[in-house]
């Protein structure tokens, strides 16, 4: 992308005082960076809290490589004594709350480009990026392309570009929005997380459709409480201007959002169940499921909608899958698609990498892997096998290291509920001791007879796909699309695929190996 030099006064008009936005008359700049190691002369520097340090540290390396103006809030003990080192050399503001205010700036930098796109915004604790992913691969089937903003990458549904975060920088958002909707997109879809809300992110987005497939108890660590958490998500649905709200009207916070919300915004609630009847006084408009049939890799589904009824197969395995498929078809209605449209290109839609991602060969176990990485999302994993499968289930699955410990247990009860064998492994230690950790999830179990912990994961998805007869089930669970291990800050090579695919291959048909 062409870098432009924009009016520094057009840019920071409304954001900082008006005698301020005076000494920014005549000055342009032609780019914005948070990171000093990115900055180039001509730069505008944003200088704010982060979450694990300040901007203002990095301002007088940004000055030196040339930037012309550094942007700057905060209380820093040094603060003055960087501002004196620096603001003879080049222009300092200061703006109250500017990390909020990133995204704004960002937006008008390059010219407002979610206000010409048709812009999804999904958040919820599981179900985001398949959810994400089906609606793009909807949009597209119909409609100009669509672009993807998450978890598996940011750009278009065939040609991803990883990042490592669910919701990158608010100048990354802004600027690949910009790209998406120059390379001619019409609708962009984005999975909305709940640090990316908090930390302000998506400030900035022209959000047309907010969703949410549900919550949980997760990201504790970060959020402290399951209130902050709740209020985090909550802020996608009052984005100013958002045309419509798809809401999970089966979770319970979803029934609490929904309520809240309807007063100031077109709700459209989904719902597994035939009678919506109770749910009238929380939504303008349902999406509900009359007659859900499983068959052996998908589901036959018969579904009540504001434009009619429908029947139709979705080539998707578990009911989690049901109910975010009824999602996207709400959000493509909201989107002014015919039932028809809508309809039959869900019936096209496939798996998501990493998402209940299944590997067979025949004559031997199926092979599941999932990104499953709460007690919520691996019940719902469990569920769904065992709707779709008669064998023996196994569950190979470990939990990350320096995220929410008081799921660990948690995740020990659902496995045990459900699989006949369980395996705990190693995840992403990051910088916890992996024993330390598989010793916490073991805590949760009530009985060890069918347990084992295995340090190795490599081992332990040997051990299960070796030990599982033909017809069992061998779920991996937590890491599903990952390609890599976190050990310390180091990132391992390890896809729970490759290996299970290698593993499969040295397998004999019908025979313990």
């Amino acid at each position: 992308m062409m870098q432009n030099e924009v009016a520094l006064d057009f840019l920071l008009e409304g954001f900082i005082d008006d005698a301020l936005v005076e000494q920014c008359r005549d000055i342009k700049v032609n780019g914005l960076v948070q990171d000093n190691r990115k900055a180039r002369s001509g730069n505008l520097f944003f200088a704010h809290q982060g979450y694990n340090t300040h901007g203002l540290l990095y301002a007088q390396d940004a000055v030196a490589k040339g930037v012309t103006v550094v942007l700057w809030d905060g209380d820093l003990e040094n603060r003055s004594e960087i501002l004196d080192s620096i603001s003879n050399k080049v222009l300092c503001i200061h703006c109250d709350d500017l990390k909020y205010k990133v995204g704004p700036i960002a937006s008008r930098y390059y010219e407002q480009p979610s206000l010409s796109l048709n812009a999804i915004g999904v958040t919820g604790t599981d179900g985001k990026t398949s959810i994400a992913h089906f609606l793009a691969q909807c949009l597209d089937a119909y409609d100009v392309h669509c672009g993807v903003l998450g978890t598996l990458g940011n750009g278009f549904i065939n040609d991803l570009h990883p990042t490592g975060l669910t919701t990158v920088d608010a100048l990354q958002v802004q600027k690949t929005l910009a790209e998406i909707q120059q390379a001619g997109a019409r609708h962009v879809v984005m999975e909305v997380s709940s640090h990316g809300l908090d930390q302000g992110r998506v400030n900035g987005v022209a959000f047309t459709t907010a969703v949410l497939s549900n919550m949980a108890a997760d990201h504790l660590d970060y959020h402290g409480t399951l209130e902050n958490y709740a209020a985090a998500k909550k802020r996608l649905f009052y984005t100013p201007g958002l045309g419509a709200a798809v809401i999970n009207l089966d979770d319970e916070f979803g029934r609490e959002l929904a309520k809240e919300v309807r007063e100031h915004v077109c709700v459209w609630g989904y719902s597994l169940e035939k009678d919506v009847s109770c749910y009238r006084d929380l939504a303008d408009y349902f999406v509900n499921t009359l007659e859900i049939k499983p068959f052996e890799h998908g589901y036959h589904l018969s579904v009540s909608t504001p434009k009619g009824e429908a029947c139709f197969d979705i080539p998707l395995l578990g009911r989690f899958n049901v109910s975010n498929a009824l999602a996207v078809l709400a959000t493509l209605l909201v989107s002014q698609f015919t039932l028809e449209h809508a309809t039959s290109s869900l019936t096209a839609i496939h798996s998501v990498d990493g998402r209940v991602e299944i590997i067979t060969e025949p004559e031997k176990p199926v092979v599941v892997v999932d990104y499953a990485h709460t007690e919520q999302g691996l019940s719902a994993v469990g569920r769904s096998i065992r709707e779709h499968f008669d064998g023996q289930m196994w569950c190979v699955f470990g939990c990350g290291g320096d995220r929410d410990r008081s799921k660990r247990p948690l995740m020990a009860k659902v496995a045990e509920k459900y699989a006949d064998r369980v395996i705990v492994t190693t995840d992403n230690p990051r910088h916890e001791d992996p024993q330390a950790i598989i010793d916490e999830v073991m805590s949760g179990f009530s009985s060890l007879d069918k347990v084992e912990a295995i340090l190795d994961r490599r081992q332990a998805i040997d051990i299960a796909i070796s030990n599982a007869q033909p017809g069992d089930v061998v779920l991996l669970a937590g890491k599903g699309h990952e390609t890599s291990q976190i050990v310390g800050d180091v990132h391992i090579a390890f896809d729970d695929r490759r290996v299970a695919r290698e593993i499969l291959a040295l397998r004999d048909p019908g025979v313990l190996s």
